[in-house]
Protein backbone atom coordinates (compact mmCIF):
# COMPACT_ATOMS: atom_id res chain seq x y z
CA UNK A 1 0.00 0.00 0.00
CA UNK A 2 1.16 3.49 -1.13
CA UNK A 3 0.24 7.34 -0.04
CA UNK A 4 -1.90 8.72 -3.14
CA UNK A 5 -3.79 10.92 -4.57
CA UNK A 6 -7.14 10.90 -6.44
CA UNK A 7 -6.70 11.49 -9.80
CA UNK A 8 -7.84 9.04 -12.20
CA UNK A 9 -10.91 8.52 -9.49
CA UNK A 10 -14.55 7.02 -11.27
CA UNK A 11 -18.04 7.26 -9.85
CA UNK A 12 -21.06 4.93 -10.63
CA UNK A 13 -24.71 4.99 -9.66
CA UNK A 14 -27.62 2.08 -10.58
CA UNK A 15 -25.23 1.04 -13.82
CA UNK A 16 -24.34 4.48 -15.05
CA UNK A 17 -21.01 5.83 -15.57
CA UNK A 18 -21.52 9.37 -14.57
CA UNK A 19 -17.47 9.72 -13.63
CA UNK A 20 -16.95 12.33 -16.88
CA UNK A 21 -19.86 14.49 -15.08
CA UNK A 22 -19.19 14.07 -11.45
CA UNK A 23 -16.46 17.43 -10.78
CA UNK A 24 -15.83 16.34 -6.89
CA UNK A 25 -16.99 13.61 -4.81
CA UNK A 26 -17.70 15.66 -1.50
CA UNK A 27 -18.14 13.65 1.28
CA UNK A 28 -17.93 9.52 1.42
CA UNK A 29 -19.19 8.75 4.83
CA UNK A 30 -20.03 6.01 7.14
CA UNK A 31 -21.55 7.49 10.53
CA UNK A 32 -22.39 5.41 13.55
CA UNK A 33 -24.17 6.58 16.07
CA UNK A 34 -23.40 6.15 19.50
CA UNK A 35 -25.80 5.57 23.27
CA UNK A 36 -24.55 7.49 26.24
CA UNK A 37 -24.66 4.28 29.08
CA UNK A 38 -22.61 6.48 31.81
CA UNK A 39 -22.78 4.73 35.22
CA UNK A 40 -23.07 6.48 38.72
CA UNK A 41 -20.11 4.96 40.08
CA UNK A 42 -17.50 6.66 36.47
CA UNK A 43 -16.52 10.08 36.09
CA UNK A 44 -16.31 10.36 32.36
CA UNK A 45 -18.87 9.81 29.88
CA UNK A 46 -19.30 5.81 28.76
CA UNK A 47 -20.69 4.85 25.08
CA UNK A 48 -21.76 1.48 23.15
CA UNK A 49 -22.16 1.91 19.50
CA UNK A 50 -25.62 1.86 17.81
CA UNK A 51 -26.72 1.91 14.14
CA UNK A 52 -24.40 2.57 11.25
CA UNK A 53 -25.39 4.69 7.76
CA UNK A 54 -23.61 5.71 4.47
CA UNK A 55 -22.83 8.84 3.07
CA UNK A 56 -22.32 9.80 -0.33
CA UNK A 57 -22.41 13.45 -2.29
CA UNK A 58 -20.90 14.44 -5.17
CA UNK A 59 -21.74 17.20 -7.46
CA UNK A 60 -21.95 17.15 -11.42
CA UNK A 61 -21.81 19.42 -14.05
CA UNK A 62 -25.30 19.07 -16.56
CA UNK A 63 -25.31 17.05 -19.28
CA UNK A 64 -28.73 15.26 -21.07
CA UNK A 65 -26.54 13.43 -23.64
CA UNK A 66 -27.82 9.85 -23.88
CA UNK A 67 -26.56 7.46 -20.70
CA UNK A 68 -25.11 10.69 -18.58
CA UNK A 69 -25.60 12.27 -15.48
CA UNK A 70 -29.35 14.28 -16.10
CA UNK A 71 -30.65 10.42 -16.95
CA UNK A 72 -29.20 8.52 -14.18
CA UNK A 73 -29.73 10.99 -11.73
CA UNK A 74 -33.51 12.79 -12.82
CA UNK A 75 -36.07 10.34 -11.70
CA UNK A 76 -35.03 10.65 -8.27
CA UNK A 77 -36.50 6.85 -7.97
CA UNK A 78 -37.80 5.41 -4.57
CA UNK A 79 -36.22 2.25 -5.12
CA UNK A 80 -33.10 2.00 -3.90
CA UNK A 81 -29.93 2.91 -6.15
CA UNK A 82 -26.30 1.53 -6.13
CA UNK A 83 -23.70 4.43 -5.71
CA UNK A 84 -19.68 2.90 -6.26
CA UNK A 85 -17.08 5.35 -5.91
CA UNK A 86 -13.32 4.32 -7.14
CA UNK A 87 -10.33 6.22 -6.12
CA UNK A 88 -8.47 4.94 -8.32
CA UNK A 89 -9.50 3.17 -12.00
CA UNK A 90 -7.70 -0.34 -11.62
CA UNK A 91 -8.21 -3.85 -10.83
CA UNK A 92 -7.16 -4.07 -6.55
CA UNK A 93 -7.46 -0.30 -5.94
CA UNK A 94 -9.92 0.81 -3.03
CA UNK A 95 -13.65 1.73 -3.51
CA UNK A 96 -16.12 2.68 -1.48
CA UNK A 97 -20.09 1.63 -2.38
CA UNK A 98 -23.58 1.43 -0.35
CA UNK A 99 -27.00 0.36 -1.54
CA UNK A 100 -29.69 2.96 -0.18
CA UNK A 101 -31.69 6.33 -1.10
CA UNK A 102 -30.77 9.42 -3.58
CA UNK A 103 -32.37 11.60 -1.66
CA UNK A 104 -32.02 15.20 -3.48
CA UNK A 105 -31.03 16.06 -7.21
CA UNK A 106 -30.44 19.74 -6.62
CA UNK A 107 -29.13 22.65 -8.69
CA UNK A 108 -27.35 26.42 -8.28
CA UNK A 109 -26.38 28.28 -11.48
CA UNK A 110 -24.80 31.35 -10.04
CA UNK A 111 -23.71 35.06 -11.43
CA UNK A 112 -20.89 33.66 -13.29
CA UNK A 113 -23.11 31.64 -15.27
CA UNK A 114 -22.05 28.23 -14.32
CA UNK A 115 -24.53 25.34 -13.81
CA UNK A 116 -23.66 22.77 -11.10
CA UNK A 117 -25.42 19.53 -9.29
CA UNK A 118 -25.57 18.43 -5.81
CA UNK A 119 -26.37 14.56 -5.22
CA UNK A 120 -26.31 12.81 -2.09
CA UNK A 121 -27.26 8.81 -1.64
CA UNK A 122 -28.14 7.85 2.36
CA UNK A 123 -27.53 4.06 3.19
CA UNK A 124 -30.77 1.99 3.76
CA UNK A 125 -29.86 -0.91 5.74
CA UNK A 126 -26.47 -1.38 5.41
CA UNK A 127 -23.50 0.36 6.33
CA UNK A 128 -20.67 2.39 4.37
CA UNK A 129 -18.55 -0.56 2.80
CA UNK A 130 -14.77 0.40 1.62
CA UNK A 131 -13.48 -2.85 -0.45
CA UNK A 132 -11.80 -3.66 -3.71
CA UNK A 133 -12.21 -3.35 -7.55
CA UNK A 134 -12.19 -7.48 -8.33
CA UNK A 135 -12.66 -6.20 -12.26
CA UNK A 136 -12.42 -2.29 -13.16
CA UNK A 137 -14.50 -1.20 -15.14
CA UNK A 138 -13.76 -3.65 -18.83
CA UNK A 139 -15.68 -4.32 -22.20
CA UNK A 140 -16.12 -7.84 -22.16
CA UNK A 141 -16.36 -9.41 -25.28
CA UNK A 142 -16.90 -13.16 -24.72
CA UNK A 143 -17.44 -15.35 -22.31
CA UNK A 144 -14.00 -16.34 -19.74
CA UNK A 145 -13.09 -15.15 -17.00
CA UNK A 146 -11.08 -12.35 -15.72
CA UNK A 147 -7.43 -12.11 -14.29
CA UNK A 148 -7.38 -13.11 -10.90
CA UNK A 149 -6.87 -10.46 -7.76
CA UNK A 150 -4.84 -11.68 -4.87
CA UNK A 151 -6.06 -10.67 -1.89
CA UNK A 152 -3.34 -12.04 0.42
CA UNK A 153 -4.69 -14.59 2.39
CA UNK A 154 -8.56 -15.48 3.37
CA UNK A 155 -11.61 -14.05 5.56
CA UNK A 156 -13.86 -15.71 7.65
CA UNK A 157 -16.52 -13.01 7.84
CA UNK A 158 -18.14 -13.18 4.81
CA UNK A 159 -18.74 -9.94 2.15
CA UNK A 160 -20.71 -7.58 0.15
CA UNK A 161 -20.31 -7.10 -3.76
CA UNK A 162 -21.72 -5.41 -6.38
CA UNK A 163 -21.72 -5.75 -10.11
CA UNK A 164 -22.99 -2.79 -12.90
CA UNK A 165 -23.42 -2.82 -16.46
CA UNK A 166 -23.00 0.68 -18.19
CA UNK A 167 -22.79 -0.75 -21.90
CA UNK A 168 -24.65 -3.69 -22.85
CA UNK A 169 -25.16 -5.52 -26.97
CA UNK A 170 -26.54 -8.84 -26.75
CA UNK A 171 -28.95 -11.03 -25.64
CA UNK A 172 -28.03 -11.67 -21.75
CA UNK A 173 -25.34 -11.50 -19.91
CA UNK A 174 -24.20 -13.43 -15.74
CA UNK A 175 -21.25 -12.01 -13.86
CA UNK A 176 -20.20 -14.71 -11.23
CA UNK A 177 -17.81 -14.04 -7.99
CA UNK A 178 -15.60 -16.61 -8.01
CA UNK A 179 -12.82 -17.74 -5.36
CA UNK A 180 -10.30 -20.20 -4.73
CA UNK A 181 -7.78 -20.75 -2.17
CA UNK A 182 -4.60 -22.20 -4.79
CA UNK A 183 -5.64 -19.45 -7.69
CA UNK A 184 -6.12 -22.44 -9.60
CA UNK A 185 -9.45 -24.31 -8.34
CA UNK A 186 -12.44 -21.90 -8.40
CA UNK A 187 -15.80 -21.84 -6.95
CA UNK A 188 -19.29 -19.57 -7.15
CA UNK A 189 -18.83 -17.51 -4.36
CA UNK A 190 -21.36 -14.65 -5.48
CA UNK A 191 -23.63 -15.40 -8.64
CA UNK A 192 -25.14 -11.94 -9.91
CA UNK A 193 -28.94 -11.91 -11.80
CA UNK A 194 -28.55 -12.35 -14.84
CA UNK A 195 -28.71 -8.64 -16.91
CA UNK A 196 -30.48 -8.19 -20.18
CA UNK A 197 -30.89 -4.90 -20.67
CA UNK A 198 -27.94 -1.67 -19.83
CA UNK A 199 -27.75 0.53 -16.78
CA UNK A 200 -28.19 -2.32 -14.21
CA UNK A 201 -26.59 -2.86 -10.73
CA UNK A 202 -26.56 -5.32 -8.19
CA UNK A 203 -25.67 -5.94 -4.55
CA UNK A 204 -25.40 -9.08 -2.90
CA UNK A 205 -24.07 -10.53 -0.11
CA UNK A 206 -22.19 -14.11 1.30
CA UNK A 207 -21.55 -15.52 4.43
CA UNK A 208 -18.88 -17.49 6.33
CA UNK A 209 -15.19 -17.98 4.21
CA UNK A 210 -13.76 -15.98 1.41
CA UNK A 211 -10.63 -17.77 0.01
CA UNK A 212 -7.60 -15.75 -1.20
CA UNK A 213 -7.82 -15.22 -4.76
CA UNK A 214 -10.95 -13.63 -6.63
CA UNK A 215 -12.13 -13.41 -9.92
CA UNK A 216 -14.83 -12.77 -12.21
CA UNK A 217 -16.73 -15.55 -14.50
CA UNK A 218 -18.36 -13.72 -17.54
CA UNK A 219 -21.15 -16.36 -18.67
CA UNK A 220 -24.13 -15.50 -21.38
CA UNK A 221 -25.00 -14.72 -25.21
CA UNK A 222 -23.38 -11.18 -25.74
CA UNK A 223 -20.88 -9.52 -27.71
CA UNK A 224 -20.14 -6.68 -25.43
CA UNK A 225 -20.87 -5.42 -22.36
CA UNK A 226 -19.19 -3.08 -19.94
CA UNK A 227 -19.01 -4.46 -16.19
CA UNK A 228 -17.22 -3.40 -13.07
CA UNK A 229 -17.07 -5.23 -10.09
CA UNK A 230 -16.59 -4.65 -6.19
CA UNK A 231 -16.07 -6.39 -2.93
CA UNK A 232 -16.20 -6.23 0.65
CA UNK A 233 -14.93 -8.54 2.63
CA UNK A 234 -16.05 -8.79 6.01
CA UNK A 235 -13.94 -8.12 9.10
CA UNK A 236 -14.52 -9.43 12.91
CA UNK A 237 -14.55 -6.34 14.34
CA UNK A 238 -17.42 -5.46 12.05
CA UNK A 239 -20.89 -4.24 13.87
CA UNK A 240 -23.07 -5.72 11.12
CA UNK A 241 -21.58 -9.08 9.58
CA UNK A 242 -22.56 -10.82 6.53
Amino acid sequence: MAKSAGLSSSFFLGGFDISGDVSAIDRIAGPRTTYDVTAINVSATERIYGRGDAEIDFTTFFNDASGQEHLALRGLPRTDVIALACLQSTAGDVCAFTEGKQIDYNWSRPDDGSLTGKVSVRGDGAALEWGTLVIAKTTVEGTGNSASQDNGASSAAGAAAVVMCTAFSGSNYTATLQDSTDDSSFATLIAFTQITAVNKAERKTVSGTINRYTRVNHAGTFSAVDVIVAIRRGDAADIDGY
